[in-house]
């Protein structure tokens, strides 16, 4: 909810739960990104990474088609459930397509079948979709419109990745049909559609979740918010756990702290407000040493405007011709 002029507007469905979810989005975002090239280089590791992630995605998507076809389903719950009930976006079977296109580099890397965590995540999907049904409006939000938005950015490094890989293999132009069959991005592509396409599915999914919500109760609507927040909290036990099957815990965790040192705005506190020194320090350091810089190089080019201007002749003479008058 948010007041604008006096009045009270309520946020859809979806933008509250962007809203409320903003932060645990953020910092999941950050330790995605900073862990994947370390999949690209590590075809287990993405192998991994795909092997849980389709766990999540398979799981609420069995459990969203059993709703949908099983006869003793509610109606109203049907009927919730059938605004966002497009096949276009399911992932479980582009899952299965990508991962047989990664395995181990050697025998000796051997897949993980069951992990703690993926165990706990489909369990806790069977258990909520079971019970409440109509949280699956979070996962059709938080899961499928990540693919439309930065899922995209991670397919373009996917297939930058297996372009290089090729064209130095090759020693030779890669041709584009390459970039756009490269391993491991059907993930991020919907049946071959084009862009302008992808984003026409993409409105489908927010105008179904937006009729969706119209039959929601105030109790409902509060279970899908509360669930979205778990989604993100699913996703990153997933990807913690990546850390220690593949190895990479010690890396990542450093390549972590200095993306969100350098992405996350300093606020500083009430306290630091009354106190311009103790203000200074919550500054980002580099933050402090551009401005330093500029300032000194505002300041030198301010002193040599100022002795151009002092030593020309024809300012000196309008100058003085200036006094006289």
């Amino acid at each position: 909810m948010f007041s604008s002029s006096g009045n009270t507007k309520k946020l859809s469905l979806g933008d509250e739960i962007n809203y409320i979810t903003a932060s645990l989005h953020h910092e999941l975002n950050m330790i995605i990104m900073s862990r994947l090239p370390l999949g690209l280089k590590n075809p287990k590791a993405f192998h991994e990474g795909l092997t849980s992630f389709s766990i999540l995605y398979s799981s609420f998507e069995s459990a969203l088609d059993s709703h949908i076809r099983n006869p003793s389903t509610p109606s109203r719950t049907r009927a919730i459930l059938e605004h966002v009930y497009i096949p276009a976006v399911h992932r479980a079977a582009t899952f299965e397509a990508d991962l047989k296109k990664y395995s181990p580099s050697s025998e000796k890397d051997e897949l993980t079948k069951g992990t703690p965590a993926r165990a706990h995540v489909l369990n806790h999907i069977r258990r909520a979709t079971t019970e409440t049904p109509h949280v699956l409006l979070a996962y059709c939000h938080c899961l499928y419109m990540a693919l439309f938005a930065g899922g995209q950015h991670i397919k373009a490094a996917i297939a930058r990745s297996a372009v290089r890989k090729l064209d130095l293999a090759q020693h030779q132009t890669v041709p584009e049909e390459a970039k756009k069959s490269a391993p491991g991005i059907a993930l991020f592509t919907f049946d071959g559609r084009s862009t302008k396409e992808e984003q026409e599915l993409r409105q489908k999914l927010r105008d179904g979740i937006r009729q969706a919500e119209e039959l929601l109760t105030p109790k409902e609507r509060a279970e899908v918010l509360a669930e979205s927040c778990e989604v993100f909290k699913l996703t990153r036990r997933l990807v913690d756990e990546l850390d220690g099957i593949c190895g990479t815990a010690p890396t990542v965790l450093v390549a972590t702290k200095q993306y969100t040192e350098s992405e996350s705005p300093t606020v500083p506190s009430v306290e630091g407000q009354t106190s311009g020194r103790s203000w200074i320090k919550r500054l980002d350091r580099k933050r402090v040493e551009t401005m330093v810089k500029g300032f000194v190089c505002v300041s030198f080019l301010v002193g040599y405007l100022m002795y151009l201007n002092i030593s020309s002749p024809s300012a000196a003479t309008e100058g003085l011709e200036g006094n006289g008058n």
